[in-house]
């Protein structure tokens, strides 16, 4: 069977297994079977050109698959070479992103990592959580929240961020000083080939500068090191990236 080539649909995905149950047909009888999702099965079919590039599996993905036998005397069956084809209900839940990109779910959480699972479809999406905010309280957890996909011109890097976010404290005072470009003096952390690491607000906000030559000739004459402050200011602010620029004064010394 493993020439043969069935075509299901995936009714079940158990994340911390990387496994998906698939649903088919088998001479008008339905039957499931399980298949290995994992990155590293998909790169391996992605390797053997099997597949053309990875893919974030769904329930109600389509799926085109072989039969593999194991166990003794074949008594066990497994799904291998997985293709993805469509998802009607992800189609869906895209075109409406398009017009107005509101959507309720709920959070759910597999071991490190949160998603969010879609109220109409039950799709689960990965939720990006930033490291400026405190994670998902039990309350959150348990009650719909509204949230939005991010990637959507991309199905197979599709995500989804909440519209209500709790920063903590130290990243809203970053915000301000974004929006004012006010100077902050950033204390250095860890200095490298490739840049400055600084504390920008507190111990939890940081960002790292690039090197130029003066930074360069400072460092080399230890004029900047590890506890020196060196005044920069914030020129492009996410939950996810913090870019800043030297001010124009460096204050030599450590701390």
């Amino acid at each position: 069977m493993i020439n043969k080539i069935f075509q299901g649909k995936i009714t079940f995905i158990h994340h911390e297994k990387d496994l998906a149950v698939i649903e088919y047909l088998d001479n008008d009888r339905k039957k499931t079977i399980q298949a290995d999702i994992s990155s590293k099965e998909q790169q391996r079919l992605k390797d053997q050109k099997i597949i053309k590039k990875i893919h974030r599996y769904l329930v109600d993905d389509q799926v085109n698959f072989n039969i593999k036998k194991t166990g003794e005397n074949g008594s066990r069956q497994f799904a291998v070479n997985l293709q993805y084809l469509y998802n009607t209900a992800l189609e869906i839940i895209i075109n409406k992103a398009n017009v107005e990109n509101k959507f309720l779910g709920y959070i759910k959480k597999t071991e490190d990592d949160y998603f969010v699972k879609e109220i109409d479809s039950y799709l689960f999406f990965p939720l990006h959580v930033s490291a400026y905010e405190t994670a998902p309280s039990e309350k959150q957890m348990a009650d719909p929240v509204h949230f939005k996909f991010e990637n959507i011109d991309k199905p197979e890097k599709l995500s989804a961020s909440l519209y209500n976010h709790n920063y903590i404290p130290e990243f809203l005072a970053a915000i301000q000083h974004f929006k004012k470009q006010t100077i902050i003096d950033g204390t250095v952390t860890k200095i490298t080939p490739f840049g400055i690491h600084l504390n920008l607000v507190g111990e939890k906000v940081h960002a790292k500068l690039s090197l130029n030559e003066q930074l360069s000739e400072k460092i080399n004459d230890k004029s900047i090191q590890v506890g020196s402050i060196i005044p920069v200011k914030i020129i492009h602010l996410s939950p996810f990236k913090i870019v800043v620029e030297q001010a124009e004064k460096i204050e030599a010394g450590v701390n």
